[in-house]
């Protein structure tokens, strides 16, 4: 069974087997996360070519059926993303990520995938993710733009959103024992003057009714 997950990959390892379209698209999505970059291809887009011009993504001009090269390329790796259009290939890529134990996204078979790159997209710090792990791409970006036309309507859940942020922010620089933020969080969560505040998106105010609460606790 999947699980959605939110994963850092800034600093990690990237391999991405295919130069075309499709390749390119999941090389630069990990590339603009801060991911180490390669792709394994005999043939690589113009795209490709100008982030490797830059330095930005590590092109090997390969053969994938060569044992060897794989194998070693999929060592490297903390991801492997497979991306070609000869089946063949992909399953000996998934093949040989199973036995290495390495996580892959298959972009060309949604049954077969262990990772999921889901159609995503953010408002004031609120980042949604959507898929339909394969029933249909179409269904799950008209999922999102639905799901993100409605948050943009709701101006009280946006400014709130904006409250909070700037709350955390400072409590985590006030406050240093963890527990007590989350104590904190729960009693501002049930504050209603607090949420009033917040509803109406009046930052500073928010702010200095917590530093207040925050002064009368000590």
């Amino acid at each position: 069974m999947r699980i959605p997950l939110f994963i850092e990959f800034n600093g990690r390892n990237v391999l991405v087997i295919g130069g075309g379209g499709v390749g390119t698209r999941r090389a630069v999505k990990f590339l603009l996360a801060g991911a180490n970059v390669r792709v394994l291809s005999l043939e690589f887009s113009n795209e490709l070519m100008h982030y490797a011009e830059q330095g930005k993504i590590e092109l090997m001009r390969g053969d994938v059926n060569n044992e060897e090269l794989l194998r070693k390329s999929i060592e490297w790796a903390d991801l492997v993303v497979i991306a070609t259009n000869d089946p063949a290939i992909n399953e000996r890529v998934r093949e040989v990520a199973r036995d290495l134990r390495k996580f892959f996204n298959d972009a060309t078979n949604a049954e077969e995938t262990e990772v999921v790159v889901p159609f995503e997209s953010e408002i004031n710090g609120i980042r949604i993710a959507v898929t339909t792990e394969g029933l249909s791409g179409i269904v799950a970006r008209r999922t999102l733009d639905k799901i993100m036309n409605f948050l943009r309507e709701d101006e009280e859940l946006m400014n709130m959103a904006r409250v909070w942020y700037a709350v955390k922010s400072r409590l985590k620089e006030v406050v240093s024992d963890v527990r007590t933020r989350l104590s904190l969080y729960m009693e501002l969560d049930n504050d209603e003057k607090f949420n009033e505040l917040a509803r109406k998106g009046l930052v500073d105010e928010a702010l200095n009714y917590v530093m207040r609460r925050i002064s009368s606790r000590n």
